[in-house]
């Protein structure tokens, strides 16, 4: 039977080596942080925005490459570019001594279907099965683990598969590395659409001598539709879609009437060449009509109101507008829309031809709100999903020029926590993640739809408060003050409530100053004197007790 002494002292030797464990882990990963914090996140912004509107396919691969090896440490890099019915080699880093066809694979609808799940890393042993054995034994002997594809939509460009001396399984590394693959699949897919548009010219071109005026009917509205492909915000290229329709079909007159992306009461409408009024409807009057509507092709306004006995709702408010015509015209697969018009051509030729443009404003679309998506991911806050500093100075600077165009006030206030070191010391950093999460939660509810609340770093957050006075301005931060001070957080590894407070300090556009530095610089002496008078206080910059506090 063991002796308690060589018990006391296995379990002693056990924690040693679990500490020292811990330690090296801590060590490497904020090893692994502090090179990935390499690329500053202005760098990192500016390259997803550049690369994936404006940069071709090798400059972006480029850049892409350059950065597996220098910011992720990839030791080895090999890309398998799709050719037809096979993935071959692309580009390599890291390796010698091969033949090509060591590393070209059979393509196939599983694994393309495997392929396509997600931007994210996944462990190379996920492809066993999937792949030609001699081709998985290669890419194990090389120290390949993780791989990531290079698709957008049902189009699959080809795969990485990386051997890095980080921990891959991080969120840090994850997210970086899923950022980067999809700026890729943006210039691939921006590649594709340009060819589909060259071979469209083509056709113009071979088809023009036989049949002039069908090719200029149906082939060059598509044409031109496709070169929108560039343009990424989701909201402006609306205007542009419908307006090259417009245009290029030669209508007259013509509402569109779309779904918002919020679940907004009203839908939006964005009118060209129509004179007369048409106030955005509600939604349910939008939705009611739709349905009605159904799938099959476009219906004459005045023939849908005799068959359905109406003399109310939105399709009437299309008719009083001017309008003759309407058909469905989705913006995405999950934005519904309705388009209605009057003039130009026969409503039967502008109805096919809308069929015809119906899957390439899809395209758009969807290519534009999926760059939106990357762009946000790094205008975001990992912790708190709130917006981080870089997005807060932009958001200031515009709102500030547009408050100065108008002529109107704007509240910055500037808060952050009075105790979360002594909760990090008392209760360890995941209590302090933890509250600093569930007060994200609380300052999303807590604002009005204009307003902007971004973590600034550590404990810190701004708002934004565009169109607000010094009351507004204090009214908000007293009620914000109450309702964090009266909140318990809960920690669930620690089955226990704490609670905070909270100290702001506001400034307001133009009355404390006139551009974005003097305004923070305001907002965080205000949020200073708060501070030093006791905490769990706010202050505006102008305040009898503020005033006195710096005297």
């Amino acid at each position: 039977m063991l002796s308690q002494a060589y018990i006391t002292a296995a379990l002693i030797v056990l924690v040693v080596v679990l500490i020292f464990l811990l330690i090296f882990r801590i060590r490497h990963e904020k090893k692994q942080l502090t090179l990935i914090k390499r690329m500053k996140l202005e760098e990192f912004s500016e390259f997803l925005r550049t690369n994936s509107v404006e940069g071709t396919i090798q400059q972006v691969a480029g850049k892409v490459s350059d950065l597996l090896k220098d910011v992720l440490a990839c030791q080895r890099i090999v890309f398998l570019r799709k050719q037809r019915n096979f993935l071959e080699l692309n580009y390599y880093h890291g390796i010698n001594k091969f033949n090509r066809s060591d590393f070209r694979i059979k393509f196939s609808q599983p694994l393309a279907e495997l392929l396509r799940v997600t931007f994210l890393p996944q462990k190379l042993l996920h492809l066993e099965g999937q792949i030609s054995q001699p081709v998985f034994k290669k890419l194990t002997q090389l120290g390949f683990d993780v791989f990531f594809p290079i698709f957008w939509r049902d189009n699959l460009y080809g795969v990485y598969f990386i051997k890095s001396s980080f921990e891959t399984k991080t969120p840090s590394f994850n997210l970086l590395l899923a950022s980067l693959a999809q700026s890729l699949s943006a210039a691939y897919h921006i590649k594709w659409h340009e060819s589909r548009y060259t071979k469209l010219e083509q056709k113009v071109t071979s088809q023009s001598s036989r049949s002039p005026e069908r090719v200029r009917e149906e082939v060059k509205p598509s044409l031109n539709i496709l070169k929108l492909v560039r343009h990424r915000n989701s909201e402006t290229i609306v205007s542009k879609i419908i307006n090259t329709v417009a245009k290029e079909l030669d209508i007259e007159q013509v509402a569109y009437l779309y779904e918002p992306k919020q679940r907004n009461d009203k839908v939006n409408v964005f009118k060209e060449g129509l004179s007369a009024t048409l106030e955005a409807p509600d939604r349910e009057a939008y939705e009611q009509l739709r349905k009605q509507l159904g799938r099959n092709g476009f219906h004459d306004i005045d023939n849908f109101i005799k068959r359905e006995k109406t003399d109310t709702g939105l399709i009437v408010e299309l008719k009083k507008a001017g309008l003759r015509y309407v058909t469905l015209f989705p913006l995405s697969s999950r934005q519904s829309g309705l388009l209605a018009w009057s003039g130009g051509k026969s409503p039967h030729l502008i109805a096919r031809q809308l069929e015809l443009l119906r899957p390439h404003t899809l395209d758009l679309v969807e290519n534009a709100e999926s760059y939106e998506r990357v762009e946000e991911m790094s205008y975001t806050d990992s912790l708190t999903d709130l917006y981080n500093q870089r997005y807060f100075h932009k958001r200031l600077h515009e709102e500030i020029d547009r408050a100065k165009r108008y002529q109107r006030s704007l509240a910055l206030i500037i808060f952050d926590m009075d105790d979360l070191k002594r909760i990090n010391d008392s209760y360890g950093h995941l209590a302090g993640d933890t509250i600093l999460k569930r007060l994200g939660q609380i300052l999303r509810s807590s604002i009005r739809a204009i307003d902007i609340i971004a973590r600034y770093g550590g404990d810190e957050f701004c708002v934004i408060m565009p169109e607000a006075g010094q009351a507004t301005c204090k009214r908000f931060m007293n009620r914000l003050q109450l309702k964090i001070s009266s909140s318990k957080f809960r920690i669930n590894e620690l089955d226990e409530d704490l609670s905070c407070t909270i100290s702001l300090g506001g400034a307001i556009y133009p009355d404390h100053a006139d551009d974005t530095e003097k305004l923070i610089f305001a907002a965080d002496m205000a949020l200073l004197k708060a501070k030093e008078s006791g905490r769990n206080k706010y202050l505006l910059y102008n305040d009898p007790e503020h005033l006195v506090l710096f005297q």
